[in-house]
């Protein structure tokens, strides 16, 4: 539910940006709107960020032929264990030699990304 409402205020934070700087010249009127699209954009697509975060980090570890649930006490915490995850992709790309390991991660980096712009879509059309 936490999540749900930091979403929602985000989005209501978007329409008093814009209103309150719609007095400004051209240029306090353009970073207004692009302060409040943003706003709204990240409202919109919080509820599913942390979905297709926790998404991308089962697609990491599986591709890095980790568990990831047992493998770090950070896993309760899904922003470090994709950080510690992309840290650990990077590595292994550096360095194996292995085509089919290189190959796997890129597909799961491809999907991972996939997984972030749907959140974002999903986001949009929630307005």
């Amino acid at each position: 539910m936490f999540y749900e409402v930091m979403g929602a205020l985000l989005k209501a934070a978007a329409d008093p940006v814009a209103t309150q700087n719609a007095q400004g010249d051209d240029v306090d009127r353009f970073h207004a709107q692009r302060v409040a699209q943003m706003l709204e954009r990240i409202g919109g697509a919080w509820p599913y960020l942390l979905d297709a975060l926790c998404r991308e980090n089962e697609i990491l570890a599986e591709a890095l032929a980790i568990d990831h649930e047992d493998s770090d006490p950070e896993h309760d915490d899904p922003l470090a264990e994709n950080r510690r995850l992309l840290e650990l992709a990077e590595l292994t790309m550096a360095t194996t030699d292995d085509a089919d390991t290189r190959r796997r991660l890129r597909a799961a980096l491809a999907e991972a990304a996939h997984l972030q712009r749907a959140a974002l879509r999903a986001g949009r059309q929630a307005r």
